[in-house]
């Protein structure tokens, strides 16, 4: 590299120590030059993985540096993120959808516009051969297809750095050979590449310099020829048009089966001299495990960054891109399940519609002048809206963190505020549509009365807001999908029911009436009601000023959970 070049890769003095004392990186120093295709050796618990999820910034380090090109991941994260992709070792697709789509959506990510990201799908698809499957879902993929979606996915923003964590883990040969001619092909066009890998058959057929991680230390930085030279090469050919003994196999020093692997009709990876740290690559397979497993959590998915982006973020224009590109996969998932998402709450809230407003109704008679089918139905509204919000985010977020493709973005160069915004966005949807059909039974049993279509709006649109904030939150703290149950059933469920849906608290003895005004949904019901019908149990002024704070508030505390990566970064 030339005196005065910059180089694609800087790691100074670069530490990690985990919470539980496991130090990962003892200060790694290692300059990896533009345009060059280097491989990043180790054996299993090496820091490898944990290196990977610091410049992919979803490890946290604990000291030093690293610069992509001279911009700082720890300082300066969007303008890094824009330059570096990773593919990860572990498989973290989004196992429903569509090829086509988990591409086109990365490059969205990225703020990349829709037409150039449908380009660019094809383009990839076809070099990694796969567009005879673009419109199948990544499920009915086998693992060899899924690495080279992954790769795929990954060159949908044309990165200036790629870094290959294990890409050929549990592949066969054939499609080995051909991530092996494609990794070459984007390096001859400029992209500097990084294989990490405990194969040392895989740096000698494609890299030119190589690293070599052991304990968090570098502890060899050459050449792959100056390495090959340093560790006994023996080859052994496997002739299997006629039976083979063990006798036929000529032996030629220490037993292969202890030190080397042998292919059938090629060349045996390298027997080392007995160095642990070289031993370690020989025994590892091309499919271990990620090092650190015990101390971060698995699965690190790591994508890659849009060329245009240059040394910078994104600018206002390509977030909007992100948003989109997010808020419209919501959208699709919400109508592809409409049976899970809409159909539910429709039937329900017909029953409540049934069973209270026609049956208990027609004992209770009128309460401040309505009859009590049209006064619970601005109830039965928000309790469907409020409902439907907060579970949406939930499920679709938590589901995004168990699938570990949740990561596809906070690789990317998008602002946390710009994730949340997508997310709430899609959850706030969903309320205010399944809201409109449940109006709509509403038309079945009484007449729809409208005061303030201003207040009726803008009352509704801030509780799916207040209630797509809670339902993000919960699913950031969640760990298994029985977290994100117990807020609906022992606060939300019950705090809804003692929220003035079904009666006015007016009719509540004493301390129980006080004690509603504690509740916050009172106030979001009671605000709605008095836009359709002009009566509410709390005037306007106190339930606006209870919306706001709570909206103001969860949104803060869920975008710093965010920025902060709770429950997602270590």
């Amino acid at each position: 590299m030339p005196m005065n070049a910059t180089p694609a890769l800087d790691l100074r003095a670069l530490r990690k120590t985990y919470p539980n004392g496991v130090e990962a990186l003892k200060g790694i120093d290692l300059k990896v030059e533009a345009g060059d295709l280097f491989a990043l050796l180790g054996p299993n618990g090496a820091g490898k993985s944990t290196l990977i999820g610091i410049l992919a910034s979803l490890v946290n380090s604990t000291g030093g540096e690293a610069r992509v090109f001279d911009v700082s991941v720890q300082r300066e994260r969007s303008r890094a993120m824009a330059l570096i992709g990773v593919v990860p070792q572990e498989l973290n697709l989004n196992q429903f959808e569509k090829l086509f789509d988990i591409c086109v959506n990365e490059a969205g990510f990225y703020g990349v516009p829709r037409h150039i990201a449908k380009q660019r799908a094809e383009k990839y698809l076809n070099e990694l051969r796969l567009w005879d499957k673009a419109q199948q879902p990544a499920r009915n993929l086998s693992g060899g297809m899924k690495r080279r979606l992954m790769i795929a996915r990954a060159m949908m923003n044309e990165p200036r750095v790629l870094i290959l964590d294990e890409p050929t883990a549990g592949v066969d040969i054939e499609i080995r050979r051909s991530m092996w001619q494609f990794v070459r092909q984007i390096n001859r066009e400029g992209v500097t590449v990084i294989l990490t890998t405990h194969y040392l058959e895989e740096a000698e057929n494609l890299c030119r310099n190589v690293a070599i991680i052991d304990h968090g230390r570098i502890i060899e930085h050459t050449t792959v020829k100056a390495l090959l030279t340093q560790i006994d090469v023996e080859t052994f050919v496997l002739d299997l048009v006629a039976p083979c003994t063990q006798q036929s196999l000529p032996h030629r020093g220490p037993d292969p089966a202890a030190h080397g692997r042998v292919h059938a009709g090629g060349r045996a990876a390298a027997r080392p001299r007995p160095q642990h740290a070289v031993r370690g690559l020989e025994h590892g397979r091309a499919g271990g495990a990620l090092d650190a497993h015990q101390v971060q959590p698995p699965g690190r998915t790591l994508f890659a960054p849009d060329r245009r982006h240059g040394a910078r973020g994104m600018n206002v224009y390509e977030q909007w891109v992100a948003f989109y590109t997010l808020i419209r996969r919501e959208i699709i998932r919400i109508v592809r399940i409409w049976g899970q998402t809409l159909m539910p709450p429709a039937i329900t809230m017909t029953l409540y519609f049934l069973i209270f407003g026609t049956l208990i109704g027609s004992r209770i008679g009128a309460i401040h002048g309505y009859t009590y089918m049209q006064y619970i139905t601005p109830g039965l509204v928000m309790m469907s809206v409020i409902t439907n919000s907060y579970g949406n985010v939930t499920s679709s977020f938590f589901g995004a963190k168990f699938g570990r493709y949740v990561e596809e973005m906070l690789v990317s160069p998008m602002p946390p505020r710009v994730i949340l915004a997508g997310y709430i966005g899609g959850a706030m949807l969903r309320g205010l549509m399944v809201g409109v059909i449940v109006l709509g039974i509403s038309l079945f049993f009484t007449s729809l009365h409208i005061v303030s279509i201003w207040v009726t709006i803008s009352s509704v649109v801030l509780t799916t807001a207040i209630f797509s904030l809670a339902g993000f939150i919960n699913a950031m703290f969640a760990r298994k999908f029985d977290d994100i149950a117990l807020v609906p059933t022992f606060v939300l469920t019950p705090l809804t029911y003692l929220g003035g849906v079904f009666y006015s608290v007016d009719q509540l003895p004493q301390p129980w009436r006080d004690i509603s005004h504690a509740n916050p949904i009172l106030y979001m019901v009671s605000a709605f009601r008095d836009g359709m019908l002009g009566v509410g149990d709390i005037a306007l002024l106190p339930a606006y000023t209870v919306m706001l704070v709570l909206f103001v508030g969860l949104g803060i505390i869920a975008e710093r959970l965010l920025h902060h990566g709770r429950g997602l970064r270590s």
